[in-house]
């Protein structure tokens, strides 16, 4: 963690202040935030900020800190690298683990695209390892257990991670949690949705797996199961099974606990269908933790007393505990709030009515002036309005049915008698007119919902044609 470059870092962006740069890679840069409070903060504007509130009995002081995450300025221009930013962001958002920071707030549409998630208080396990010393079995093979949860999740919404490594692991209070989703995506995408050209790869080498390395685009889950076996290779040993990139050789077993040998050996072979499943990898580390005598509680408190012990976990900057943030900085966010302004707010112009059709259609808005205009539009066809459709119903387009009318109530009928017996008392009451019966049968049944103008229907064509053409949905 590294204090702020006056000259080159934001102080905000959205209702978050930068507080401290976490770390930087080839397309983005961390850092440390908090949430501020702002005023006008409307319900459609947290909307479009995408902004989630603490669940309830969540301590807000301890739920505002945040990581907030950039794009590197020099690939602003790229639209490659836009796209891989914004499916990175649909990514942390699909998963829904906790063992993977959750999203607070993201402005992809913003002339610099940002998104906030989680802050998890812990060092990385390539820190923790490099500087404390590997794992025993025990705090191993519970961090593998977290890994399988959190691989488990990424694959249970269809997506792959392709970056799993030591870096990208933080011990955080409650457990590992796995990071970085830049290289994240759809299992079943495929090469027309493709940012990634023919004859590229990405990933961390020495943890890759070798179908990564030679064919990226097509890789499935075994790829994060060999990286999840080559991130446990790096805790036991402090190293990667290859220093450069996987091979057709096997590892250097060197300094590998002998109870870990057969699942590791499973794992860390170039054939992605001779590697377990996840199912298979915990069966593994339940064995090993078996053979240690231990049961995945009791190695998931020698890993969190470990990680405790050593004392890695970053140190605040004083602002990120005050009380207080700096007018200077708040008056910067609430700029935003307030007119929109560039490139802290998700859309652009003067004020925050004046985001643009693609952008509003993006987060879901629907633009209020566009209905009234088709009120407008209906108050002078004479039709009925009131109507704000967001998607169409085929059926809702039809001409209203008119409203069928039940029989009379026995009590507004004429009264009925039965042969041998006297009228009713009530039989000397005048029968209702047919007009009085439709009158009050029309009351009593249910309302029939009113044709929609077709000027509102037509708006809601736009918007189903602009859903229905946005790929990552």
């Amino acid at each position: 963690m590294k204090p702020l470059d006056t000259d080159k870092d934001p102080r905000v962006r959205g209702p978050f202040e930068l507080l401290a740069r976490l770390g930087e890679g080839g397309m983005g840069v961390a850092y440390l935030a908090r949430r501020i409070p702002l005023d006008g903060l409307t319900d459609e504007l947290a909307a479009t900020y995408r902004l989630i509130e603490p669940d309830e009995g969540v301590d807000a002081a301890e739920s505002r800190l945040a990581v907030v995450k950039l794009i590197q300025p020099d690939l602003l221009d790229q639209t490659s690298a836009r796209e891989r930013f914004d499916r990175e962001i649909e990514a942390v958002r699909a998963v829904v683990s906790a063992r993977v920071p959750a999203l607070l707030a993201a402005a992809p549409g913003a002339a610099e695209p940002w998104f906030a998630m989680d802050y998890i208080a812990g060092p990385s396990l390539h820190t923790m390892v490099e500087e404390s010393g590997t794992l025993a079995v025990g705090p191993c093979a519970a961090l593998g257990l977290a890994l399988v949860d959190a691989l488990r999740a990424i694959h249970g919404t269809g997506l792959l991670h392709r970056d799993l490594k030591p870096s990208n692991v933080v011990l955080g209070p409650d457990g590992p949690v796995v990071l970085d989703f830049g290289l994240a995506v759809l299992v079943e995408r495929r090469t027309s949705q493709a940012i990634t050209k023919p004859g590229e790869a990405w990933g961390s080498w020495p943890y890759a797996s070798y179908e990564q390395l030679h064919d990226f685009r097509h890789v499935k889950e075994p790829a994060d199961v060999y990286a999840l076996g080559a991130t446990l290779f790096f805790a036991l040993t402090g190293r990667a099974p290859y220093a450069q990139q996987p091979l057709l050789t096997p590892p250097n077993w060197n300094g590998v606990d002998p109870s870990f040998l057969p699942l590791l050996g499973q794992i860390l072979v170039h054939v992605p269908g001779q590697r377990p499943d996840l199912d298979a990898v915990e069966m593994g580390l339940q064995a090993v933790l078996v053979q240690a005598g231990l049961t995945p509680e009791l190695a998931a408190v020698e890993l969190r007393e470990l990680v405790d012990a050593a004392g890695l976990a970053p140190e605040l900057p004083p602002e990120a505990v005050a009380d207080q943030v700096d007018p200077a900085v708040r008056e910067l966010a609430q700029k935003a709030v307030d007119v929109g302004a560039a490139p802290d707010a998700p859309w652009a112009g003067d004020g925050a009515a004046d985001l643009s059709e693609e952008t509003a259609g993006f987060f879901g808005i629907v633009d209020t002036d566009e209905i009234e205009r088709a009120e407008d539009a209906a108050d002078r066809a004479g039709a009925p309005h009131g109507y704000a459709p967001t998607v169409v119903d085929p059926a809702a387009a039809q001409p209203a049915e008119p409203v069928p009318v039940p029989p009379p109530s026995p009590a507004a009928s004429a009264p009925q008698t039965t042969l041998g017996e006297g009228p009713s008392p009530t039989s000397h009451r005048r029968r209702p007119s047919r007009e009085a019966e439709e009158h009050e049968a029309a009351e009593l049944a249910p309302l029939a919902p009113a044709a929609p103008p077709r000027a509102a229907l037509h708006v809601a064509e736009e918007l189903r044609l602009a859903y229905a053409h946005r790929g990552d949905l």
